[in-house]
C-alpha cells in the first residue's frame, strides 16, 4: 500500500543494476545468526526483490549475505528475506560491495552463453549416470551450471549427466549436475531444469570457458550479441 503514494522503498537505483546476479546463476548464500549456508539459483529479479531457490532454515525476517560474480566482477550484498514458500524472497540491497572488477579476458570468462545448444541427459543417482541419454537442450551456458531444458519434470535435487558438443573434433564434454530449479514452460509444455555443475576438473573447466568465448564471438561477428 504505502508503494502506491510513494513511500515504499524505492527501486534499485540504475547503477546498481550491472553488479547483481544473473538470473539462473548460482550464488553462495550465508545466513547471519548462526543460519544455514549453501549455494542457491537465482530465479527472479524484479524491481524490489529477488527470488532464489529455498535454502533449508531461511526464515522470514532473517538476513543474508550474498557472494557472486557476474561479467562486471565479484559481489556481496546483505538482505532481508521478506518472504519462504516454495522459493525464498529476498529485498533488493540498497548497496553492493565490489570485491574485484573484471576487465578484458576476466570479464569474458565470467558471461554465460545466451544461446540454446543441442544436448542430451540422463539420471544419475549416486553421482554416476544410468541409462540412455536422450535428447535436449542446454542454455544460459556457464562454468558452474546452466539450463537443461527436458521433456518431462525432475525433482530438485536430482542429478544428472549432460552431455553437449564443444567443436566438431572434440570429444563431447560429459558434466555432473543438481538440480537446483525445475520450472515448466507453458509455450512449449517441456521443462527448464536450473542445473550447478559437481567436480569439474580443470580440462573440463576451461574447455567450457573457451567454448562460452568462442561462440559469443561467432555471435558478435554475426551481429547477435
Amino acid at each position: 500500500m504505502l508503494a502506491l503514494f510513494g513511500l515504499g522503498r524505492k527501486p534499485v537505483a540504475g547503477q546498481l543494476k550491472s553488479k547483481l546476479p544473473v538470473v539462473n546463476s548460482f550464488v553462495a548464500l550465508a545466513m547471519t545468526a548462526g543460519g544455514p549456508r549453501g549455494s542457491v539459483c537465482v530465479e527472479t529479479i524484479g524491481v524490489r526483490s529477488l527470488t532464489v531457490s529455498a535454502l533449508p532454515g531461511v526464515k522470514t525476517g532473517g538476513t543474508g549475505v550474498f557472494s557472486y560474480e557476474n561479467a562486471h566482477g565479484r559481489f556481496r550484498f546483505s538482505s532481508r528475506c521478506v518472504d519462504v514458500r516454495s522459493a525464498a524472497v529476498f529485498a533488493l540491497p540498497e548497496r553492493i560491495e565490489t570485491l574485484q572488477t573484471f576487465s578484458g579476458a576476466q570479464a569474458r570468462t565470467a558471461v554465460r552463453l545466451d544461446a540454446t545448444v543441442p544436448a542430451q541427459w540422463r539420471f544419475a543417482p549416486s553421482g554416476r549416470g544410468s541409462g540412455d541419454f536422450v535428447r535436449a537442450s542446454l542454455t544460459d551456458i556457464s562454468r558452474s551450471g546452466a539450463s537443461l531444458i527436458v521433456d518431462r519434470d525432475v525433482k530438485k535435487g536430482t542429478f544428472v549427466e549432460t552431455r553437449f558438443a564443444i567443436s566438431t573434433v572434440a570429444t563431447p564434454l560429459v558434466l555432473l549436475g543438481e538440480v537446483m530449479r525445475s520450472e515448466a514452460i507453458e509455450s512449449t509444455k517441456k521443462t527448464s531444469l536450473g542445473l550447478r555443475f559437481q567436480g569439474v576438473k580443470p580440462d573440463e573447466d576451461r574447455a567450457i570457458m573457451e567454448y562460452i568465448n568462442r561462440r559469443q564471438a561467432e555471435r558478435r561477428n554475426r551481429g547477435l550479441a
